[in-house]
């Protein structure tokens, strides 16, 4: 039996009245039959209200969320990068596996190896915002969402997904991608983030803090 027919039948038998063997003043409250102070069976609910239960039993069985900020590290094969990053924001990234957006590592040594021997990297604060955690029940959902519009599953596909469901932000294990649509001239949509603030920039090789 599916959970909503359960649900109708518990709430049925919430409102049904009391036993016959009971006394009409129970029945009628407490003046009796003629008492003013008559009860009203509850009302069963409206379509509304079963909206919410959905709503309530979706969010239960929802990915995790997490509140706060982490640090985490973007690394870039040159101080030019990093330079360009200070002044005019990040550019999303595309054809990567987690979507499009901004990709960091909780883990230093990730970062760095993106980075390379002659690369830095950048330490930030990234504020989560509301965070998905991507795992097969999620990815279930999405295929389901793209069949549904008629959409191929792709990086542009996965982040149209996400936002459109409020999330700010992806993590999977020590990757976290801040969400943003990719654009045919990502050069010319690079942008300040307000959920990433950039902290400091060192040089990969051995962690020395510069000025760019």
């Amino acid at each position: 039996m599916r959970i909503w027919a359960r649900l109708r039948q518990a709430w049925r038998r919430r409102i049904s009245p009391p036993p016959r063997h009971l006394p009409p003043a129970w029945r009628h409250g407490r003046g009796g039959r003629g008492s003013s102070h008559h009860r009203r069976p509850p009302q069963s609910p409206g379509p509304a209200a079963l909206r919410g239960l959905r709503r309530l039993f979706a969010s239960a069985s929802g990915p995790r969320l997490l509140h706060g900020r982490v640090i985490a590290y973007h690394g870039t094969p040159s101080s030019l990068n990093a330079r360009s990053i200070f002044r005019d924001g990040f550019m999303a990234g595309s054809g990567n596996a987690l979507g499009d957006g901004i990709y960091l590592a909780t883990d230093l040594a990730a970062a760095k190896s993106h980075a390379g021997s002659a690369g830095v990297y950048l330490a930030c604060s990234v504020k989560l915002g509301r965070t998905c955690f991507w795992r097969p029940p999620m990815q279930a959902r999405y295929a389901a969402w793209c069949e549904r519009r008629g959409v191929r599953q792709d990086n542009s596909a996965m982040t149209a997904f996400l936002l459109q469901r409020g999330y700010n932000t992806l993590q999977n294990g020590k990757v976290v991608v801040v969400l943003a649509p990719q654009f045919a001239n990502p050069t010319a949509w690079k942008r300040k983030n307000r959920l990433i603030q950039v902290l400091s920039v060192h040089r990969a090789s051995d962690d020395a803090r510069i000025r760019v």
